[in-house]
Parts: C-alpha cells; structure tokens; sequence
C-alpha cells in the first residue's frame, strides 16, 4: 500500500524559489519514486501550516522554521524532519524615497503575518542595521501577491519579496519601486537566514517512521537535483512559478542559488546550524522559553536518508 501524505504548504496558492525544493519533490516525482502519495493543502503561511499539523487536518507542514521553534518553545509535539534550504532567496523592495537602509526606522513594512518567515527575516535585517523592532511599522499584508500590491499602490514602505518577483518589478520603469538590498547584500547582513522546513507531530513520526525516512529521501533527492542541473530547476521553475523573467535571468537565479549554498543537498539538520539558528530565535523572542537542538530537530530520517545516497558536504 503506497503511503499517503497531507502536506499543509505554508507558501499558499503560489510558489517562488525559495519552494522550489518541496515543489520539485513532487512534480520530480522523487517522492513518488520513495513510494509516497503526497497531497498538499494551500495554507497561509508557516504559522498556519503548524497549527494545520497540531490540529490534525494534515500529517506534515512546510513553512518557515520560526513557527516550530516557537511551538516547542510552547510545549508544543512538533519536530523538524528535514530542511527545504539553506537560506532565503529574497531581495528587500523599497519605494523610490527609501533610498538607504537607515531610512527603514519609521518606514512601513509589509509581512506575511506575524512569527511567519518574512516576518523573521526582516526582523533579522533589523536588527542587522541597528534598528529598534519597534521603530518599524511592521503591517500584516499577507503572501508575496499581496505584499506586491500594497507596494504597487504607495501603501506600504517596503517588503521582502523573491528574487523573480523583485527582479520582474525593476524591469517596469513606471512603477517607481526599486531594490533597496539584494540577495548578496542580504546575505552579507545576515549570513544565517532562515529558511523552509518540513516538520510533524511527534506522534505521527513515531507510528511512521519508514514514511518519514521516505519523505526525507525524496526531499534531499529534489534538492540535489535543483541543483545539479539547470533543466531540472527550469521544468519546476516553468511550473509553478508565475512570475514572468526572460529565460537568461532564471539561469541567472539558479546560478546566484546554486552558488551560495541555497539548496540542501544534505537535507541541512546539522547541529551547529541549527544551535545557530535557535540561538538566534531566541535573541529575537527573549520571552520564549529556552529550547535545544534534541527538543526542535529529529535527525534520524535524513541521516538513514544519507546512507543512502550519500552525504555531499553543505557550504556553509
């Protein structure tokens, strides 16, 4: 009997290619050839994809890693079984008066929604520029379309966008908005970012564990695939991703993703990266309860994942 999987997908109705790797599982067919009948189930954001979990409505979520840290810190039965990437492939889009850094303190700053991954990041490019959290107008506007529209209409400052969706709004020269940070400058700012993940309930791991070591092979399968070879990155690109770029800048995005690391190709549950990044959770959330790697990540699925296919060395 082939294993069926609910996925709650914490990107909604759209994708970009920070998605990429869960959408390549798919329509790769690396988790068909793992055996696994997965289904997804759009939700708005990382949050709501836990809660999805915590409630039962589906067996495992992709979203951002904030939301399972703050749920363990909560108490909560979640666990990490493996990493979609490494890090964010974003731009930070400013309207035209926005023209340093600096000028973010008092400035309006659309998110996804409150603990949600866009809403992480900023907040780590914050506090990268020394700027007070609260000296930001930080302003629920929902996923990237409607991000997108609020900047279009002059009513929000700035927003973390996808790189094709930044880089589709620098090629219209009516609309005024412009690249305030890029991918590069991001990276430098904040060289440990936050990223997707999948996780579960600790009691669904526990009565399927063949399953998950399943779901974490076709996961690191995807993402080596994304990033060993264009044609595939471009056939899950064309796909999913409805932003339009001419053909020789989605090279470009692969390229610039390939280079920095982007792609787990390892699965990425690494106990320094992830001390790393709960370190820094906590820096953000002082009012959280203090977690650890064995409370947050459980390692053993893309370990026996990696006996199998083999480690290939993350970048760091």
């Amino acid at each position: 009997m082939t294993p069926a999987i609910r996925l709650a997908a914490g990107s909604g109705p759209t994708f970009g290619v920070d998605d990429l790797a869960c959408a390549a599982a798919t329509h790769l067919g690396c988790w068909s050839d793992q055996g696994l009948d997965v289904t997804w189930t759009p939700v708005r954001g990382g949050v709501a994809a836990i809660q999805a979990v915590l409630d039962g409505s589906v067996d495992v979520s992709y979203g951002g890693l904030g939301p399972v840290l703050k749920a363990r810190a909560e108490g909560k039965p979640v666990r990490v079984l493996v990493s979609m990437a490494r890090a964010l492939a974003q731009n930070l889009v400013a309207q035209k008066h926005i023209i340093e850094p600096a000028q973010i303190a008092g400035a309006s700053w659309a998110i996804d929604g409150v603990g949600a991954l866009s809403h992480h990041m900023a907040r780590l490019i914050v506090r990268a520029l020394g700027i007070p959290d609260a000296a930001v107008d930080w302003q629920v506007a929902g996923p990237p379309p409607e991000r997108i529209a609020r900047l279009l209409a002059g009513t929000i400052d700035v927003s973390l966008l996808r790189v094709e969706e930044a880089l589709a709004l620098s090629l219209d020269p009516g609309n005024g908005l412009h690249t305030l940070l890029g991918f590069s400058e991001l990276q430098t700012l904040v060289p440990l970012q936050p990223h997707g993940v999948l996780a579960a309930r600790q009691d669904y791991i526990g009565a399927h564990p063949d399953t998950m070591r399943r779901l974490a092979h076709g996961m690191i399968v995807a993402s080596r695939r994304l990033h060993d070879d264009f044609a595939s990155f471009r056939k899950v690109y064309d796909h999913y991703v409805t932003v339009s770029v001419s053909p020789d800048d989605v090279q470009r995005i692969w390229q610039q993703e390939r280079a920095s690391g982007g792609f787990a190709r390892d699965g990425e549950v690494t106990r320094a990266h992830w001390d790393g990044q709960i370190r820094s959770y906590a820096e953000l959330n002082p009012e959280l309860a203090a977690i650890t790697y064995d409370d947050v990540v459980d390692p053993r699925f893309v370990a026996q994942a990696l006996e199998e296919v083999g480690r290939r060395g993350e970048r760091s």
